[in-house]
């Protein structure tokens, strides 16, 4: 388990520099409004993610009439103390260290704390579109396995080919019958994909009960992933792609896979 015990913000935000000590159990943030507690927040996030949970724009971090930006965050696990850093210059590269060595992503750190911010805008994953969910589901996986995200990323690459392809189907510049290799690429990292989700499903579901009936709520909650495949094998997952490629051809997308899941939050 990695806890952040302390953290060192200069020109992120509202803040020229800032320093908090987090204690051991809850820690407890308050003031009034205008104080940055959301900003000093979004820097924790930030430390431990390597981006924002607010925006996707970089440059809107940096403090007004500053050039860069460094969030530092002390870290302690069960092997010990270690370090965080993220430094952004406006309008450069981001600089990602963990002990002060470079890394490409935090979310490969072995150490970096997992972390998830609940701001009044995620009741969007609640009420929003499956699309947030499913995403929502791939971090957790990311965050507990990062090794674990290649199928993800590689079930993305397997579906733009294939719609690419599907394109062409339709307009004429390609046969029905190319689809197949591609379908059966897909079948296979599918696969990988929902079996992925479902384990870190797994992992949280009676945890998730337990806090809703601590919370108070009516009833016995429940996560739920319903997928559209029941295959078991990237053949058969070929077979329902090739049941339904007139339809898919016809709206140049694949409209069968993870990329279609549902996950819901349900009350017994």
């Amino acid at each position: 388990m990695a806890v952040v015990r302390r953290a060192r913000l200069r020109d992120f935000r509202g803040h020229e520099h800032a320093h908090a000590e987090l204690g051991a159990g809850l820690t407890v943030l308050h003031g009034p409004n205008g104080a940055g507690k959301t900003n000093l927040l979004e820097a924790l996030y930030f430390g431990c993610t390597g981006r924002s949970c607010r925006t996707s724009a970089d440059r809107e971090l940096v403090r007004f009439d500053a050039a860069a930006l460094r969030v530092e965050l002390d870290v302690t696990t069960t092997d010990g103390d270690h370090t965080l850093a993220v430094g952004y210059e406006r309008g450069g590269d981001k600089r990602l260290t963990a002990d002060g060595a470079p890394v490409e992503r935090l979310l490969d750190v072995g150490f970096r704390p997992l972390v998830v911010v609940f701001l009044p805008d995620r009741l969007e994953l609640i009420k929003g579109a499956p699309a947030l969910r499913r995403a929502h589901v791939d971090q957790l996986v990311a965050g507990l396995w990062p090794a674990r995200t290649g199928p993800r990323r590689a079930y993305a690459q397997a579906l733009a080919q294939r719609n690419a392809l599907l394109g062409r189907v339709r307009s004429g510049s390609a046969g029905p019958g190319t689809l197949d290799v591609w379908d059966l690429e897909l079948g296979r990292h599918a696969l990988e994909l929902r079996a992925t989700r479902q384990a870190a499903l797994d992992l949280v579901s009676a945890p998730f009960a337990q806090i809703a009936a601590e919370l108070g709520l009516p009833g016995d909650a429940a996560l739920g992933y319903r997928p559209r495949s029941r295959a078991d094998t990237p053949e058969q997952f070929a077979a329902e792609l090739a049941e339904r490629r007139s339809s898919d051809v016809e709206r140049g997308f694949t409209g069968h896979g993870p990329h279609r899941d549902e996950l819901q939050i349900s009350r017994d």
